[in-house]
């Protein structure tokens, strides 16, 4: 008697691996940005996170230091953890840095993962203007951190009504820009004016505020002010070693 033949689905049996991309200027990196990612890691039970330096970013000034310098400073910080990578893809691209790009060549490498992206509040309302947004939006959970730096009690009220509007489950619903509305208590999503637009499915990561940015760190450096407990200790020293910061 022949047997049927049963086809297998292989990435049924083959774990998808949750990779998370997390980009940015990182001009200098600091705790805040491995808060974040740390919670990203923990909250959402990724296996990998590749941090991204940005070559040159599309909607803001050109960073203060090199790519190289930023580059550096990042693989200092996250060196020694199991989960942390550094990638220098967008060095590649040719002249302006755009994240559909990013994540079509880090895609090209991992086919089969399940990709997630962690990015802050601020940026996350701009999102659909970046190029092929749309794209982009469909292909990966989004995972959004609050604002790393706010007066005191803000992070404490901003929660506080996200919750009340529900905004602490996973939404896959259609946002428009101006759907994000900035408050005194930081910008939060009004839930009224949602209509078509980005295909989106994020989540808020769960963390305290932290009242540390790289604007304040180049501050102290200007100066001439302690940058310790700042930053991880490998990239004081890296920033001392090279007068990094040292200009306005």
């Amino acid at each position: 008697m022949k047997l049927p033949f049963i086809r297998h689905n292989v990435n049924a049996l083959i774990k998808m691996p949750n990779i998370a991309i997390f980009g940015g200027t990182f001009d200098p990196i600091h705790w805040g940005h491995l808060l974040i990612a740390e919670t990203a890691l923990d909250q959402f039970h990724l296996d990998r996170i590749i941090w991204v330096p940005t070559f040159r970013p599309p909607h803001k000034a050109l960073p203060l230091v090199s790519f190289e310098h930023r580059l550096a400073m990042v693989s200092l910080a996250i060196a020694g953890h199991p989960a942390f990578h550094v990638s220098a893809v967008d060095s590649q691209q040719q002249g302006t840095s755009y994240a559909i790009a990013t994540f079509k060549a880090l895609q090209t490498l991992e086919p089969n993962a399940c990709w997630y992206w962690i990015i802050g509040n601020d940026a996350f309302q701009s999102l659909p203007h970046w190029r092929a947004s749309q794209t982009l939006a469909a292909q990966c959970i989004w995972l959004v951190a609050p604002r790393l730096m706010q007066r005191a009690g803000e992070g404490e009220r901003a929660a506080g009504e996200e919750r009340a509007a529900g905004n602490d489950q996973l939404l896959e619903v259609a946002i428009p820009l101006d759907v994000f509305t900035p408050s005194q208590s930081g910008s939060k999503l009004n839930s009224s004016r949602l209509m078509p637009y980005l295909p989106l499915n994020w989540h808020r990561l769960e963390m305290p505020s932290v009242a540390v940015s790289s604007s304040l760190i180049r501050q102290q450096c200007r100066d001439k002010r302690s940058i310790r407990y700042l930053v991880p200790e490998s990239v004081r020293c890296y920033i001392t070693e090279k007068l990094l910061y040292q200009m306005s």
